[in-house]
């Protein structure tokens, strides 16, 4: 086959695509990527056939635009920013998915276009456009059902109260939306759509494969079924990080540093932009001499005025997880799927200091089941950071982290679940 796969976003969305490609690949299948530009260096270093798409989305987050609508408290201000932040970055994405996937088509004809959670309305209209399959991929449970709902919280709610919850959602969603989409599909020759997409992605079969682990939302495979299977969290084989452009690894100063003294705790926000990094810095170092821990800082870019004279904090740009996390004792991030997945992997109590869409649906769950703690990464400070520390290190958190662990789903059968669904998506339209 030859199997287009859009995902556009941070580095947390774009790395599962990334893990489809290289085993669709291994499968011989023809695999195009198309990633935002800045990621092109990452997947090609990896032998993937990739394609830029839209802005660079590390300088778009990071943008004044950004900074300006999180340091805000007027919340009209913010929804303006916000706003004029995604027209720019669906304007950029629109023209370089038809041009991306048009190209494609023509090089040797599609036979499936995989979606990942951005851009989705966009993806099923130019597979309706070519005539071809579509499958989805999400990283949260972010659509109909009665296990959680819509509004992210630690309560259990009665499973209609939840389904409700999300019809309301998708509803108030889709009247913000529509005009866009509808505008996308006339670029391309369609009719309108009249319905929101949630329901025709339902009522077609459409397959949407949910790149987590089912231990995390018991019943919710058993509603759901078939044809939105929960996989397993996604994450590249151990043998292609040495491949990897970034090179996410080999601090060796680092290792001896944790090798040293008492596992620490990891902290690290992504590539999400931290509100007030001076802020978050003196909280970490409060949090740190409270509970008389050791503390790696992944901060991706290192906060003005931060130096390494703390000497039970490192600061570190960029960590291998997969190296660096199984030898710490908890975790404290902002809430990405495949963070998230990297702690409970690794065992780890996990605060998740969410700012927005799955991050905070993540942080709910980890209450819900035990394995942590939450905060608003927004009001981050001292004494929240030393109580979420409290929790993390309590004897309960730690064998509930440890016992979740046993029941996840490797990555190589995530990653050969999700390979699996795509294959049965594409025989099922032939």
């Amino acid at each position: 086959m030859h199997v287009f796969l859009s995902f556009y976003g941070s580095r947390g969305d774009v790395q599962p695509g990334v893990c489809l490609a290289l085993e669709l690949v291994s499968r011989g299948h023809r695999v195009t990527l198309a990633v935002p530009p800045n990621y092109l260096g990452f997947a090609r270093s990896l032998g993937i056939d990739a394609r830029g798409l839209g802005m660079d989305s590390e300088k778009h987050l990071r943008q004044g635009r950004t900074r300006a609508a999180l340091d805000t408290r007027n919340p009209i201000r913010k929804l303006q920013l916000a706003q004029a932040q995604l027209r720019e970055g669906s304007a950029a994405f629109d023209a370089g998915v038809i041009a991306t996937v048009t190209q494609a088509h023509a090089e040797q004809p599609i036979d499936i276009i995989i979606s990942g959670p951005l851009g989705q309305d966009r993806v099923y209209a130019l597979a309706e456009h070519l005539g071809t399959a579509m499958a989805t991929v999400r990283f949260c449970a972010m659509s109909e059902n009665g296990v959680i709902g819509a509004v992210p919280t630690t309560r259990a709610l009665p499973a209609e109260v939840n389904r409700r919850s999300w019809r309301l959602a998708e509803e108030t969603t889709w009247l913000a939306v529509r005009g866009s989409e509808n505008r996308f599909r006339a670029r391309l020759g369609l009719a309108p759509e009249r319905t929101r997409l949630p329901v025709r992605l339902r009522e077609r079969g459409t397959t949407q494969i949910q790149a987590y682990d089912e231990a995390l939302f018991p019943g919710l495979a058993q509603e759901w079924g078939p044809t939105r299977p929960l996989v397993g969290f996604l994450d590249l084989p151990a043998h292609t990080r040495s491949d990897l452009a970034d090179d996410t690894g080999g601090d060796t100063d680092l290792m001896r540093w944790i090798d040293a003294g008492d596992p620490p705790v990891f902290i690290s926000f992504g590539s999400v932009p931290v509100p007030d990094s001076a802020r978050v810095f003196d909280a970490i170092v409060a949090a740190s001499a409270s509970h008389g821990v050791r503390v790696v800082f992944g901060t991706g870019t290192r906060p003005v005025g931060v130096d390494r004279d703390h000497s039970q904090i490192w600061v570190a740009r960029r960590v291998d997880h997969s190296v660096v996390l199984p030898r710490c004792r908890a975790i404290v991030h902002h809430g990405g799927a495949g963070t998230t997945a990297a702690g409970l992997r690794a065992g780890l109590p996990t605060m998740v200091c969410a700012l927005a869409a799955d991050q905070l649906y993540w942080g709910a769950q980890i209450v819900r089941l035990g394995l942590g703690t939450r905060a608003r990464l927004s009001a981050l400070g001292p004494d929240g950071l030393t109580a979420g520390l409290g929790t993390l290190l309590a004897p309960t958190t730690v064998a509930a982290a440890a016992a979740i662990r046993a029941s996840l789903i490797d990555s190589a059968t995530a990653v050969a679940n999700a390979a699996n669904a795509i294959e049965s998506a594409a025989a099922r339209r032939s």
